[in-house]
């Protein structure tokens, strides 16, 4: 008995081990975590790090799935915090990856959470993800939330259907008088639209697979779910597009991710994993709509006090002085905070001054992966779209917000032509009829071959048309160059070669659906193909963890550029009569300013106070005073007269949302 009760007591002793003392260890990167999964693992680095983590519930899918945040560091008070989101379509799960490996990353070293406090969101779609994982497949990006996107009496009631019961829902394409796309002649597989402009005329119509369940005459217009979360944040938010809902914060997902943020004003960098990628691409301008910050009219309302004619246009620098005329001596004005001030209207471009370090961390990034001997010779990042959470973290939080894909297909390398010994198109352009000929059958057999000639050409036809006085080196070269750039005109673009050799290479073709025709109850003439399902983002399991440990880490080695503001010196001085002149220097010793230019602009990031407190009369300067915005590593001034015949021990302290208190005691007319 007592035996049995010592291995009883063992054995729940050794079940218990991993969830305790082991479980952060036990978590691979060999597989993709489903939604259900994702949850078990935060709670494992929960559970195995009880004493710095905490999970937070923010909202409920309407599928009934928890979305949460690990809080690392919730033992640390009064420090910056980072916010990192993933995943927000849902369709990427290696982003969510990315997440869940940050995590361990942070929890396995102390280095980058000693001063430093981690909001780590993996999932805000799981509704979404879960489509991933599902037996029928089909790149969803949209939750559970009911909407009648074809506003009839029912919901979801024409989504699509597997006709060719692959499990794989790709396209669909039908024969029709009016298509509007063709077969690419070089590779019948793609379909491209076709160009009038070329004589081309449609023999295609594009749908997604499936077939019109409602009757109502369209496809697949009405089916499960929902709202996408990574196009439902308010910047831009792109209210023609059904799927982004009625308005930013409709989805109880979008509304407890903002609703978390604004509740947490500590947050000082935000990073998204996904498929823009501001680490590699600066933020893209270019929108329309965005402010004129070189010459306007100034607002009627602000005109009267800056005594300027509301019907006339200033250059930004005249601007720049009159408001500088308004606000106490000293005060640094830059562009963008004008724009702020005088409400030029939205801002919906990058601005300059951010940009300088997006491209020069861009830069830095590149020279990070080539150290690490990773492939940037891929696709392009997609941009960060309307609506998406990285655009709403810059313009309307006004931090620096990063954002990463772990994940886009390499490009087609070209190869390149060999030479026939030495001669080129171009010096074959230059080269004379006899000096052309003169290089004989053979060589100019394998010139024609090297620069793929059409089958008609050959070394002694050609040197016969020449003799003849029909052709030259210079018109010869010229219609080769000509087939050339035709061909290449009826290639794939990069994308589509991209995807196709990934397909054959990574998939051994099973990353693209052969067109075959179906039995369609609406069609006499359609066929099922296409690329499959996360195809384009999704690499196979076992290439996750090298995807994570190299790029991840350059996320951690951002942290060290954000701004630490802190006060670095003081300097008294007695200017008689109980009256001290102080001048307190104020550093940022980080790389960023703080706040950065769209921060300056919208004022959103939380202020820098500096605090005066003791037995002191002001004379000049404020008791709370605004620290306003501070350059990287600078170092900013703030000056008071005091009047006080004690002699007392003052404190001044910075007081942030953000930084942490800095207090120094002062002694006046000691």
């Amino acid at each position: 008995m007592i035996k049995k009760l010592y291995y009883a007591l063992l054995t729940g002793f050794l079940c218990y081990l991993p969830v305790s003392l082991f479980a952060q260890s036990d978590i691979s990167f060999n597989k993709y975590h489903s939604p259900p999964e994702v949850q078990q693992v935060l709670k494992q680095l929960q559970q195995g790090n009880s004493a710095q983590t905490e999970i937070h519930t923010i909202a409920t899918s309407p599928g009934g799935a928890p979305v949460t945040v690990l809080e690392i560091g919730k033992n640390l008070q009064d420090v910056p915090a980072v916010f990192v989101g993933a995943n927000f379509e849902g369709n990427i799960p290696i982003s969510t990856e990315g997440a869940l490996g940050l995590a361990k990353m942070l929890l396995d070293s102390s280095r980058y959470t000693k001063n430093l406090k981690w909001y780590i969101m993996p999932l805000p779609n799981p509704d979404a993800a879960k489509g991933y994982f599902n037996t029928l497949k089909y790149n969803r990006t949209v939750n559970n939330f009911e909407i009648n996107n074809d506003n009839d009496e029912a919901l979801n009631e024409d989504g699509f259907d597997d006709l060719n019961g692959d499990g794989l829902i790709t396209q669909m394409r039908v024969k029709d008088m009016q298509g509007t796309h063709i077969v690419l002649k070089s590779e019948p597989r793609i379909m491209v639209r076709a160009d009038a402009t070329k004589s081309e005329r449609g023999e295609y119509k594009i749908f997604n697979e499936g077939i019109d369940n409602d009757g109502d005459g369209k496809y697949n217009e009405d089916g499960e779910g929902g709202i996408n979360i990574g196009i439902s944040f308010p910047h831009l938010f792109p209210y023609n597009k059904k799927e982004a809902g009625q308005w930013s914060g409709q989805a109880p997902e979008v509304y407890g991710i903002m609703r978390f943020i604004f509740d947490h004003p500590n947050i000082a960098m935000v990073y998204t994993l996904g498929s823009s990628d501001f680490c590699l691409v600066p933020p893209q301008g270019g929108r329309k709509g965005g402010a004129n910050l070189q010459n306007f009219k100034i607002p009627s309302r602000y005109a009267r006090m800056m005594n300027a004619d509301p019907n006339k246009t200033y250059p930004m620098e005249e601007v720049i002085e009159k408001v500088k005329e308004l606000l106490p001596p000293g005060t640094e004005v830059t562009p963008s905070m004008v724009a702020g001030i005088l409400g030029l209207g939205a801002a919906v471009n990058p601005l300059d001054e951010d940009l300088k370090f997006y491209t020069l961390f861009s830069e830095d990034y590149k020279k990070y992966l080539k150290a690490k001997n990773f492939n940037t010779e891929r696709l392009a990042p997609a941009p960060a779209k309307d609506g998406s959470f990285e655009l709403w973290a810059y313009y309307h939080l006004g931090v620096p917000s990063f954002s990463m894909n772990l994940f886009t297909i390499p490009k087609v390398k070209e190869e390149k032509k060999k030479e026939a010994g030495e001669l080129t198109m171009e010096k074959a352009g230059e080269m004379s009829t006899e000096e052309f000929v003169a290089l004989g059958e053979t060589k100019i057999d394998s010139f024609l071959k090297t620069n793929n000639a059409p089958d008609r050409f050959s070394g002694q036809g050609v040197i016969e048309m020449m003799q003849s006085g029909k052709l030259t080196p210079k018109q010869m070269v010229e219609m080769l160059s000509k087939k050339d750039t035709d061909d290449k005109k009826d290639a794939p673009d990069e994308k589509n070669k991209a995807l196709l050799a990934w397909s054959e290479k990574e998939w051994q073709g099973k990353g693209f659906v052969p067109w075959k025709k179906i039995d369609h109850p609406d069609f006499e003439e359609a066929e099922v193909g296409g690329y499959v399902p996360y195809l384009e983002n999704t690499p196979k399991p076992e290439r996750i963890d090298s995807l994570l440990n190299i790029q991840l880490p350059w996320l951690l080695k951002l942290t060290e550029k954000m701004p630490s503001v802190s006060i670095a010196s003081e300097k008294i001085t007695d200017l008689g009569g109980g009256v001290y002149r102080l001048e307190l220097f104020v550093e940022n010793s980080g790389y960023l300013p703080y706040p950065i230019a769209m921060g300056q602009r919208n004022n959103q990031p939380s202020p820098v106070i500096v605090l005066l407190e003791g037995d002191v009369k002001l004379l000049e300067g404020l008791k709370r005073t605004p620290l306003g915005n501070i350059g990287g590593n600078q170092v900013k001034k703030l000056t008071w007269l005091l009047q006080s015949n004690k002699k007392p021990v003052i404190s001044a302290k910075i007081e942030s949302e953000v930084f942490s208190p800095d207090v120094k005691q002062i002694k006046i007319g000691g």
